[in-house]
Parts: C-alpha cells; structure tokens; sequence
C-alpha cells in the first residue's frame, strides 16, 4: 500500500515494523538509491518526503521514503495539506510513503480526514503501537500476553506477572527475554496443541529459572512503600532513573497507585469489589483482593502522607531540582 501511517510511543516496535517493510520489498542491490530517510522536523524535508515519493524506485524492488517526526496529520497547515493531496494521488504502486509520528493523527484536521479516505479506498495504511501506561497493571499483563502470543506462546497463568516484575514492557527487552525463553523451552520440546497450532508452552517455573530477578518497576517500588522498605524503594526509583525512564512519568505512576491503595485501604469495609474498583479506577475487581492484602497492616495517615510527600517532590522536579535528590531528601523525611 502506497501510504503507510505509523504511529505510537512505542518507538520499538515502530522501527521493527517499518525495517520489516523494507526488508520484504526493498532489494539488497538497489537499496542505497530506493531508501529514503528524512526529518519531518525540517519543512523542507517535508515537501522532499513528498516528492520523492513520487520517483519510481531504481532497478527491480520498491522504493521507501521514510518521515519520522511527519506533521502532516498533528499540524493545520493549508499549503501543506494541499501539497499532501494532491502527492498522494500520484505515488506509484511500487513505492512506500512512511509517515511516522509518536502522535495519534489528530482527527479534526483536514489532513487526517483525508487520510480516512485514503484507508477506506485502500490506498493507505494505518498502524499504531504504544505503550501501557506506567501505572496500569493490567494493561501492561495484556500488553506482554499479546507479544507472547504474536510469538506463537502459551503463557501459564502467572506468568505475565512474573514476566513484568523481571523484565518490564519495554517491547525491545520483551522481545529479546521471549526469545531467550522460546530456545529454553523448545530445548525441553515443551509444546501444547492449541486450536489448530502447536504453540510453545511457558511455565512459571521456567520464566523463574530463565530471568533473574533484578529489573527493577514501579510496583516493585509501591510493595517497598507500602511495607515502609523506604532505602528499597529509593534504590529501585535510582535504578529506574537511571535506566532512562522519566522522573515526572515515574512520579505520575507511582502517585496513581498510591492513590489506588489509599482508596481499597479506606473502603476496607465496602464488600463490593465492583464498587471499590470503580472508585479506585482498577480495571480488574478481581485485583481487588490482592490490594487489600497489600494494603493489610497499613494505616490510612501513612499512605496519605507518602501521597504528600510524592506531591511534594513532583513540584521540586518541575522547579529543575535534581530528581534523584528529590526523590532521597523527602521520602526519607
């Protein structure tokens, strides 16, 4: 399909997918004159982008402009969203227009509705790939369970869990853990028929025997809060910081849980667990259970004051203190 609109944080997958168009319709020979590279940060690049799309590719194979950073669908622009349609018409069939963002397409723009068009007619493709949120557990269990289950496995209930607590969802690492699984499990000759397919089984056992326990995530961090392990929670957040993960998205994640356990903590009578995690914002009422043990042998007062004191530190962040610092001098207050 000529037009291929790729979008979502999860920047991974994103290269993944669009190496992987190159590679099934880009020839070896030709590739340094039919492989395009540009900046939509640069204007100019933008109207390149576009023409270029327009050149039949070099000898035998396909030709592929690749936008990263593409405005087009984000940003009104009247001469852009001119130039846009009137280039979109005339690419030729052998050749791939990837327009790639970290944005969703903002629907309210004429571009991005006329890219609707474009999809319905076939003419252009759609695809996104993004992250959970830091703070949402269940999202990031689905998350997990849906690489598994691209790669053909059959995770053993639990096994999403102990999977996130070791390696996280960072779909890279994910990729390169699962694989490191599949060579474990498949030297056992572990498979299950599934349907039609045979699938490769996981065990906890294996993903325990496999991954050592030393990635450090947000609800590693929230377990050490709640049981007051304040030295274990802070040596976590330092590891995550610096792995690279954002101080302020941290923060965001871990305020948004202790909220979750102040609110199952307060409602410890209501015997309504629908109820509960409506209130607490948890997709799963079932999760409910879980967090009212957590949560056992804390009291309202303690929970409410990390909630201060996690305020406290996201003003500092925001004033340019350093995080790290931040994070020490007030949760050990």
């Amino acid at each position: 399909m000529p037009i291929q609109i790729i979008w979502g944080n999860d920047i991974n997958a994103c290269d993944k997918h669009i190496q992987d168009i190159i590679s099934k319709n880009v020839s070896k020979n030709w590739e340094v004159l039919n492989i395009s590279k540009l900046n939509g940060d640069d204007p100019n690049q933008v109207i390149q982008a576009l023409e270029e799309a327009q050149t039949p590719p070099f000898g035998e194979g396909a030709r592929i402009v690749l936008l990263k950073n593409n405005p087009i669908f984000n940003n009104k622009n009247e001469a852009l969203r001119i130039k846009f349609e009137l280039n979109a018409l005339n690419i030729p069939t052998s050749n791939f227009l990837i327009l790639q963002n970290i944005q969703k397409p903002d629907s309210r723009i004429k571009t991005t509705k006329f890219l609707k068009k474009l999809i319905q007619q076939g003419k252009a493709l759609e695809k996104f790939f993004s992250l959970p949120n830091i703070w949402d557990f269940d999202s990031q269990i689905r998350f997990i369970e849906n690489i598994a289950k691209n790669k053909n496995i059959f995770l053993e209930e639990g096994c999403g869990e102990a999977i996130l607590n070791s390696v996280g969802f960072d779909s890279s690492k994910l990729n390169n853990e699962l694989n490191k699984l599949i060579l474990y499990v498949e030297s056992k000759n572990q498979k299950i028929e599934h349907g039609n397919n045979q699938k490769i089984k996981i065990t906890l056992k294996d993903v325990n025997t496999i991954f050592s326990d030393h990635q450090s995530n947000i609800f590693k961090i929230i377990d050490c809060i709640i049981s007051n392990n304040i030295a274990d929670s802070l040596n976590e957040i330092n590891s995550l910081i610096h792995q690279g993960e954002p101080a302020l998205r941290l923060l965001s994640g871990l305020i948004s849980q202790i909220r979750i356990h102040t609110i199952v903590l307060l409602l410890s009578n209501e015997k309504d667990t629908s109820k509960i995690a409506q209130l607490a914002g948890v997709s799963n009422p079932k999760r409910i259970f879980f967090l009212r043990k957590k949560v056992l042998n804390c009291s309202p007062e303690y929970l409410i004051n990390i909630m201060i004191k996690l305020l406290s530190i996201e003003s500092l962040i925001k004033k340019g203190n350093n995080p790290i610092n931040a994070f020490t001098e007030n949760l050990l207050l």
